[in-house]
């Protein structure tokens, strides 16, 4: 298992250059030291990835940011004796970094930096020798400053031979948040500090020029005297992007609960220029997925709107994966202007998921991903998006169709449907009428329970659905005028799961008027079991009586609880 960690990124300038520039808005594109070397890195390592990302075209795709993640600071346990800032391992860069820098600059792309904002920096050694940088930010803050300004000093004077505008990138940790023994390494649980703490270093980033910073603190809740808040609330004004989840690993059980992570954080409404929901490092290229599902794994991450990081061995990438990397398509919905990141229309459990987002443009970005994990005809009908019909591109293969109305195609298991909609022309006439019912005029049984919830519709909700006590509710007497249709729950889910742990699901068993039982996936709504609900979500079902009352029962599946249910709402 990777040793855990996070980041804070920040991208430096030269003092000259620090009031003119402004940091860019939209996701950074960049490359990551981690997952090829982990904490292993040296002189000899980093020049080979500078020049395979260059040489391979990745500059020229957008790949501007070369990332040293961790291993680049010295194991010795000291600071420097003159400027208090902490120290490069000069046994792994004799030269320093500065010349590593220089030569990242020369091809094209901005330097990046890593550190800690706790008493050590992560590292595989237990505890860790190697020091953060709380407490001595703004020592650290001018030493991140150094290995760069003289380089901006450069650009000023020779402008032909380097991006007038540089800027260096400086990563931010909080491993060892409370002092220096292994177990207390990368804490989990909420805490009421990390505003101060990250206030502290981004105040010193600014100090010296620093015009953006990544805050990566694994999706970890703040503490607030109102409860839990979400990082893409707390980390505003401290940073320009926050890390939504814990670390990715390898396996798409691992893209799979970041992207669940995603869905409430995508439906927020609060990312957009300037405040990036970062879903960590690519793991395109490594080892434990298909092609196909690294494939999607990319195109996920492009359209949720996170940075794209490569972390891999650039120069042994084949060449369909570096295809994926530098798909101009998709590279190109990563970077619109708007910011807006594609949100989960909807789920069929287990078969498949549609996710669409507003471009700039008035274009449609939509993903359809399968599921199943089978070979299978994976399709699209536009009615499901509200769409009459649209020009649909496939941005894998750059076909494009006029005027349709839907869109199919083979695709293998974890495999995905990556389109561009454009001359939308939308369904007219009255949308399809609800009528709400209060989950909680139910009937309950074995263990549910009504608590009061303050984000609620009804003000209460069901609770303690499913567990060791099968906990149940059932919703009688309902009347409706469709057999088989799209039915929207209000629920709220806030199990956390981290690395190593769940899916950032939870699953419900729901039968309509006793028959059989369908599993279905709530993702996570948010942080707060009062507040954090996540409305209408669609969930198809079947078996409805058109002419007479209908029930619906809600349980868990197994021992595992179901989400707490506000209401239901029913085709009237």
């Amino acid at each position: 298992m990777r040793a855990t960690h996070c980041t804070c990124v920040a991208l430096v300038g030269g003092a000259c250059l620090a009031a003119a520039q402004q940091f860019q808005s939209t996701p950074v594109m960049g490359w990551n030291s981690y997952n090829q070397f982990g904490c292993s890195i040296n002189e000899a390592k980093i020049t080979q990835a500078i020049n395979s990302l260059s040489s391979r075209g990745f500059v020229d795709a957008g790949y501007k940011f070369f990332q040293l993640d961790c291993g680049w600071a010295s194991r010795d346990g000291q600071r420097n004796a003159t400027s208090g800032a902490l120290k490069i391992d000069l046994q792994s860069f004799p030269n320093g970094l500065l010349p590593l820098s220089n030569l990242a600059r020369s091809k094209g792309m901005k330097w990046s930096m890593y550190s800690d904002a706790g008493f050590r920096m992560c590292d595989p050694q237990a505890p860790s020798p190697v020091l953060g940088s709380l407490g001595h930010e703004a020592a650290d803050a001018d030493l991140f400053k150094s290995l760069n300004s003289e380089y901006v000093k450069c650009t000023i004077s020779y402008p032909a031979l380097v991006e007038p505008n540089p800027l260096t990138v400086v990563v931010d940790d909080n491993c060892y948040a409370d002092g220096s023994q292994a177990s207390q390494n990368a804490p989990k649980g909420s805490r009421t500090d990390f505003v101060t703490r990250y206030t502290t270093m981004w105040k010193e980033l600014q100090r010296v020029g620093i015009q953006g910073m990544l805050i990566c603190q694994w999706g970890v809740p703040y503490s607030t005297s109102n409860g839990l808040e979400g990082p893409v609330e707390w980390t505003k004004g401290i940073s320009t992007s926050f890390r939504l989840s814990d670390d990715i690993t390898t396996g798409w059980g691992s893209v799979y609960r970041i992207y669940n992570q995603a869905v409430h954080i995508a439906r927020s409404g609060q990312i957009g220029p300037g405040h990036i929901a970062d879903a960590d490092l690519l793991e395109v290229g490594n080892s434990g997925m298909t092609f196909d599902e690294q494939a999607t794994h990319f195109a996920a991450w492009a359209m949720l709107k996170s940075a794209l990081m490569i972390s891999t061995n650039v120069a042994a990438l084949s060449n369909e994966l570096v295809a994926v990397l530098q798909n101009k398509d998709l590279i190109a919905i990563n970077q619109d202007s708007a910011v807006k990141p594609i949100k989960l229309v909807q789920r069929w459990t287990s078969d498949r998921d549609l996710w669409s987002g507003d471009l700039a443009n008035g274009d449609i970005a939509v993903l359809v991903v399968d599921l199943s994990n089978a070979r299978r005809t994976l399709s699209l009908q536009l009615s499901d998006l509200g769409i009459k019909s649209a020009d649909v591109k496939d941005l894998w293969t750059s076909e494009v169709f006029k005027n349709t109305n839907s869109y199919s195609k083979q695709v293998n298991g974890h495999g995905s449907l990556a389109l561009r909609l454009s001359n939308i022309q939308y369904a007219s006439g009255p949308g399809t009428q609800y009528k709400y019912i209060s989950v909680s005029s139910g009937t309950l049984a074995s263990g549910a329970s009504t608590q009061a919830c303050a984000g609620c519709v009804s003000s209460t909700k069901v609770g303690n659905l499913g567990g060791s006590s099968h906990g149940s509710v059932t919703l009688s007497n309902i009347v409706t005028s469709q057999a088989t249709q799209t039915v929207k729950f209000d629920y709220i889910n806030c199990e956390i799961s981290y690395l190593g742990g769940g899916s950032n699901e939870r699953l419900a068993s729901i039968k309509v008027n006793g028959g059989a039982a369908q599993t279905v996936s709530f993702p996570l709504s948010g942080y707060n079991w009062a507040t954090d609900i996540h409305a209408g979500y669609a969930v198809q079902l079947s078996g409805f009586n058109t002419q007479g009352p209908n029930s619906i029962s809600i349980s868990g599946v197994g021992n595992g609880y179901a989400p707490d249910f506000d209401r239901i709402a029913v085709v009237a």
